[in-house]
């Protein structure tokens, strides 16, 4: 009898080892949490949605800007833009279409920039950081070409600038790269990488509205 009650106290331990051996496999490590990020926002007023090239000394470009931490609460602290020219030059459609806001748009033949979104060195300069937010950002023709090392007179129609945007955060980061996933040419994604900027005589739509 005490023969088996032994036996049955050890099948009892390591019944009891086995259970708390399996319980401990099963036990996972934390699993990192996804890093808080932010990007910018930015809506063109499509009223000054292109360099005017009949009248450069006077034409300019004007959005709306915002940063946006995905309800991740990491506060932006400012947002750097940054400009380069004719990077890339791409054509426009022959054909016209109405966008439903009565004028007629242009649509490009393919994307203004590649993604994911990179600054370019040499290329792109800093134009200025923004750093009360929300803001109404304007750009001016005579801005963008002195930053960018050109002369005013020496842009032609069909030119085209990009303004790419470098988020800071108020913890100290800065994040200056982008995957595709959070912005592209669509506007309504998560957020925005750049805006390019066309010289034209009239305004194009480079990309969907909302």
């Amino acid at each position: 009898m005490k023969k088996a009650h032994s036996i049955y106290l050890i099948l009892l331990i390591l019944s009891g080892g086995i259970v708390i051996s399996f319980d401990a496999c099963q036990t996972k490590d934390p699993i990192p949490v996804v890093p808080n990020g932010a990007v910018a926002i930015a809506e063109v007023n499509r009223s000054k949605s292109f360099f005017n090239f009949s009248n450069l000394a006077t034409a300019d470009f004007e959005f709306n800007l915002k940063g946006e931490d995905f309800g991740r609460n990491v506060a932006v602290k400012s947002i750097e833009l940054w400009i380069g020219f004719n990077n890339p030059r791409v054509a426009l459609t022959t054909g016209m279409t109405t966008c439903g806001v009565g004028v007629n748009c242009a649509y490009p033949n393919a994307a203004y920039a590649p993604l994911p979104s990179r600054l370019a060195t040499p290329g792109d300069r800093l134009l200025r950081t923004v750093e009360t937010l929300p803001a109404t950002v304007n750009i001016t023709a005579a801005q963008a070409a002195q930053a960018c090392g050109i002369a005013l007179s020496s842009i032609r129609s069909g030119d085209t600038f990009q303004v790419k945007f470098v988020v800071n955060t108020q913890d100290g980061r800065r994040f200056d790269a982008f995957h595709d996933g959070i912005c592209d040419e669509t506007r309504g994604q998560a957020g925005d990488c750049r805006v390019v900027i066309r010289v034209d005589t009239r305004a194009t739509i480079y990309q969907p509205l909302r």
